[in-house]
């Protein structure tokens, strides 16, 4: 909410580095979700076409030989008609949503989606909508900078509000089942498109201090973790197993006997292992040009947009846990923030970063300040915030390229 509200009085758009998240204990809330997952529903469908008819074709006569139930080409007619009504009222949501709900029986189309998407139905003469589908897809990635992690299986992650260590968490793709989760419940789009590592599912969890909120100062920990699935990444199941990377999660798991035997049995890599990984595939220089950036813009801009509403005393600290995501081009995607993280050195990578992270904390907390040229460890200042009696200039941005 208050990345929606940020954004109402500055350039950043939080929908490129957030996946866009609803809190269903918020007026209406609810039924813009609804209209988010018809309208995630209807470019999945897009995709379909796309993807379906890429195949050679004799997969397609084997494939068709074995379809049990056909859709209506019906389908693609109104994914097209939605998506172009909302390309057209990009800028006017109420008036996209009443139009739209007037030409489309959206429950009809959900119910013939479904058909598709999980249950393997096949949609009639799709090969004749392949061009208008590219071509209509093309222009709502400029305008929907979500749109390729959205997949086309309409897969959300929920969240109990006020818990942790990844306890409760759901994923569904189901819209009735959604909606009968109650006001305590967060839900957020999942990634069904991620960077994988060995065929696995993987996060991030990057550190950073917060030594002051007015003026805002933070601090970004240049050693993080990277926390695998113990099971091979799918989208056939939505078992928590497979989606969750919480090592409060996994460690309770037997890792998957077919998974790569690269991968850590703990389930967990130092940032400086993950770098490594990147140069065997070749992809040494996203670290510093793609992940690194795109993660500190994240949280300076999330951070910007809460100071206004953060509980603070003055000479203390906040010490933060964020988790990010990865999709296949490497950009991050901030998940959440936790305040007070789990530090607890329970794994191998943990007692190799937990205590340095520690000693550098007194370092920032309390040598800064009497030595602002003093070894400050890992830690760097990526964002000051300019009081107002010392100009009109309020924002510094300290070594970050914004992307």
């Amino acid at each position: 909410m208050a990345l929606r509200q940020w954004r109402s009085f500055c350039d950043v758009n939080p929908g490129t580095f957030f996946p866009r998240c609803y809190m269903f204990s918020e007026q209406n809330e609810k039924q813009a979700f609804i209209d988010d997952f018809n309208m995630t529903a209807a470019c999945g469908i897009l995709k379909w076409v796309l993807r379906s008819n890429g195949k050679s074709l004799q997969d397609d006569v084997i494939s068709s030989q074995k379809e049990k139930k056909t859709v209506p080409e019906d389908i693609i007619v109104k994914a097209l008609v939605a998506c172009q009504l909302y390309l057209y009222y990009s800028t006017h949501e109420d008036e996209y949503d009443l139009i739209c709900s007037r030409i489309i029986n959206w429950e009809q189309f959900i119910d013939d989606y479904y058909q598709v998407m999980h249950h393997g139905a096949h949609i009639r003469n799709s090969d004749k909508y392949v061009d208008y589908c590219h071509q209509l897809l093309c222009k709502l990635r400029r305008v929907n900078p979500q749109l390729d992690i959205d997949g086309e299986k309409n897969i959300w992650i929920l969240k109990p509000r006020n818990s942790s260590r990844g306890r409760g968490i759901h994923c569904r793709n189901d819209l009735k089942e959604i909606c009968s989760f109650g006001n305590e419940w967060v839900v957020q789009k999942y990634i069904e498109r991620p960077l994988l590592v060995y065929g696995t599912k993987i996060d991030l969890r990057q550190h950073f201090l917060i030594t002051d909120w007015c003026p805002l100062t933070i601090w970004f920990y240049k050693h993080s973790f990277i926390r695998f699935s113990s099971q091979p990444f799918t989208l056939k199941s939505l078992d928590t197993a497979i989606h969750v990377c919480n090592n409060s999660i996994q460690r309770n798991l037997k890792n998957a006997p077919n998974r790569h035997p690269n991968l850590p049995e703990e389930n967990m890599w130092h940032s400086d292992e993950f770098k490594e990984y990147l140069c065997t595939i070749g992809k040494e220089q996203v670290w510093d040009s793609i992940i690194i950036p795109g993660m500190k813009k994240a949280l300076i801009q999330t951070m910007k947009a809460t100071q206004e509403n953060a509980m603070y005393k003055k000479n203390s600290f906040d010490l933060f846990g964020a988790d990010f995501m990865f999709g296949e081009n490497f950009q991050p995607w901030l998940l959440e923030i936790n305040l007070k993280p789990d530090i607890i050195k329970d794994t191998s990578v943990m007692e190799k970063l937990v205590p340095p992270m520690v000693e550098d904390i007194v370092r920032v907390v309390i040598d800064y300040k009497d030595d602002p040229n003093c070894d400050l460890g890992g830690f760097e200042l990526i964002y000051k915030q300019v009081s107002a009696s010392q100009g009109t200039e309020t924002l510094i941005l300290i070594n970050v390229r914004i992307i």
